[in-house]
């Protein structure tokens, strides 16, 4: 007759589960912490996101602008001001970073 030993004994693999140690500092990482899907977005950052809606929409040319000005050169009646010309093309290109 034989007797098996529950401790260590025999094939203990069968049937049993060993239990999993617990999660220490040396061992394998945890199932990480779940992740917040809220964000906060700052006051510049919204204002930001706002012009560019804005400016999604607006056209680049001014239709109506342009359209006035041409009937003008047709008519040979635009005279623009070459002093106003002049500071319009020095504060773009101030305001481009073009100073020179």
């Amino acid at each position: 007759m034989r007797i098996k030993s529950k401790a260590g004994g025999g094939d203990s693999s069968r049937g049993q589960s060993r239990p999993k140690p617990p999660n220490t500092p040396g061992s394998k990482a945890a199932a990480p912490a779940p992740v917040s899907e809220a964000i906060k977005v700052s006051s510049e950052a919204w204002l930001v996101a706002v012009a560019q809606e804005t400016l999604a929409v607006v056209p680049d040319i001014r239709m109506e602008k342009m359209k006035a000005i041409k009937n003008q050169l047709d008519a040979n009646t635009y005279n623009p001001d070459g002093e106003a010309v002049v500071e319009g093309l020095i504060k773009d290109n101030m305001a481009n970073g073009r100073q020179h």
